[in-house]
């Protein structure tokens, strides 16, 4: 039996606040680009996105690789 409890998941405005961006980051990044969630990482449950830690860690790791390619360009 799965506990709820256990698993490491997320509103869509927990989720954004904890990559320290606005409430509505993830709603609108799945909008543009549903490609930079790993398969089975985000599901929209009425009008809430519950997002898994894995789409988290996914988001902060491609937004530091962002940062990265901008520094280096300067």
């Amino acid at each position: 039996m799965t506990n709820l409890d256990e698993l490491e998941i997320y509103t869509g405005a927990e989720a954004s606040e904890i990559l320290g961006k606005e409430r509505s980051y993830i709603r609108q990044i799945y909008a543009k680009y549903p490609n930079r969630f790993p398969t089975g990482s985000i599901r929209k449950f009425g009008k809430e996105y519950i997002v898994t830690k894995a789409a988290i860690d996914e988001l902060r790791r491609q937004n530091e690789t962002k940062k990265g390619r901008s520094t280096k360009a300067q």
